[in-house]
């Protein structure tokens, strides 16, 4: 397994074309809480124009009964002498072609990270949802929207801070495997962990592995996305498709090699701010079966968040840096979580503006009265996936499931 320590030197992979366009062929047989100890908390972080959002989820629930969850052991929340937080920061779809490269030419390639870059660069492990390869070359899928970025651009993400992205998603594929290899190689390069796609799909389903001060996070990529042609087979690139079976095994032999596994989904309805009962179900089986964090992107704008087993899901993060002129996508945010071995101590919401005809393809923290309407919001979708709770506070809090300390023990700064 390839180690992404930030101190790593960063390794150089070579990937082998399996052939020059994908050809899918149909796979078979495989769809087969409790004392605390108070901590004094010190967080220092600190009508659309083209191309417009693609219509690609997955129509409803793809098994006709549940899925059987998977048991799996809880630790108590903290113990003397246990380290008691790593922090992960995330944002949703990155998408930094089309309209952007006009700024990333006149101001360079750090140009969309440059308002946020200190929330981004503050926790242990940033990670972003990376919605185009990044080639020169390869061939057009048929569909409506492809994308493709100049590998040049590139250099803006570990610039920005970002640690690991997902390439599991419905446009790594857009210009097929040679586009998606150069992908890979791109990233290796620059030291930025990957996820969710290779060339064929065990490797697709591999976790990327990112260690911290000694803390081991293994991060999946799945995605639920058409069209289904992008998805990995056993003998040709692509995407990882979270087939039951293999997704509990994968997840389960993470928990053996990782001391946290963050599970990522590119799922639901683009533009839907409640999750499908799809999504509520593979977000509990993954966590059943020993995931730490949920994160979920596709839709572009925010779905509801959930504390299930004292993990947290966001079922849909939202756009962060997306090259697209948007008047249904203005909100978003940037996540941060703070985790121990039994799951959510606390995270906190940052909202931003992501509306391109505002912010010009550089998302902005928004001032008090529209962050407030924000977390609102986010409430408001939130409730019903928490036994009708608003589980963050007006300061974009969400606790995990323990006592919180008293107020005036807590010191939060950015």
């Amino acid at each position: 397994m390839r180690c992404f320590c930030f101190l790593c030197q960063p390794l150089q992979i070579k990937y082998h074309l399996i052939n020059n366009h994908v050809m899918v062929k149909k796979m078979t047989g495989r769809i087969g809480t409790i004392g605390v100890f108070f901590i004094v908390f010190n967080i220092i972080i600190g009508c659309s124009h083209h191309p417009p959002m693609e219509q690609s989820v997955l129509p409803g629930p793809v098994f006709k009964t549940r899925l059987k969850p998977a048991s799996h052991t809880r630790l108590p929340l903290l113990r003397p002498g246990q380290s008691p937080t790593t922090s992960i920061v995330a944002v949703g779809d990155i998408m930094v072609g089309s309209h952007v490269t006009q700024y990333l030419d006149k101001y360079g390639v750090g140009y969309p990270f440059d308002s946020t870059r200190h929330i981004l660069k503050s926790g242990d492990v940033t990670f972003g949802n990376l919605e185009a390869p990044f080639s020169k070359t390869g061939t057009p899928f048929d569909k409506k929207f492809t994308f493709k970025i100049d590998p040049k651009y590139a250099r803006g993400l570990p610039a920005a801070g970002f640690d690991v992205v997902t390439l599991a998603n419905n446009h790594s594929m857009d210009f097929g495997e040679e586009a998606l290899i150069n992908t890979m190689l791109t990233l290796d390069t620059l030291g930025i962990a990957h996820c969710g796609a290779s060339a064929s799909y065990p490797d697709a389903c591999k976790p990327a592995i990112v260690k911290r001060d000694g803390i081991t996070i293994a991060f999946l990529g799945y995605t639920m996305t058409f069209p289904e042609e992008f998805w990995a087979r056993d003998d040709t690139a692509g995407t990882c498709y979270p087939y039951e079976t293999d997704m509990i095994a994968t997840i389960q032999k993470c928990e053996n090699i990782a001391d946290y596994t963050v599970v990522t989904f590119h799922w639901g309805r683009e533009l839907h701010t409640l999750p499908t009962d799809y999504q509520i179900v593979f977000a509990h089986t993954a966590i059943d079966a020993g995931a730490d964090l949920i994160l979920g992107h596709h839709p572009h704008i925010l779905q509801g968040l959930e504390v299930y087993k004292n993990r947290l899901i966001i079922y849909s993060l939202g756009n962060f840096a997306f090259g697209s002129y948007s008047n249904k996508a203005k909100e978003s945010i940037i996540l941060k979580t703070w985790m121990t071995d039994a799951g959510l101590l606390y995270a906190k919401v940052f909202p931003i503006s992501v509306h391109n005809a505002e912010v010009n393809f550089q998302p902005k923290r928004v001032n008090a009265e529209r962050a407030a309407a924000v977390i609102d919001h986010l409430n408001d979708i939130s409730t019903g996936l928490n036994k009708n709770a608003s589980i963050i506070n007006d300061d974009g809090i969400i606790w995990g499931e323990w006592k919180m300390p008293d107020s005036s023990l807590v010191t939060i700064q950015e």
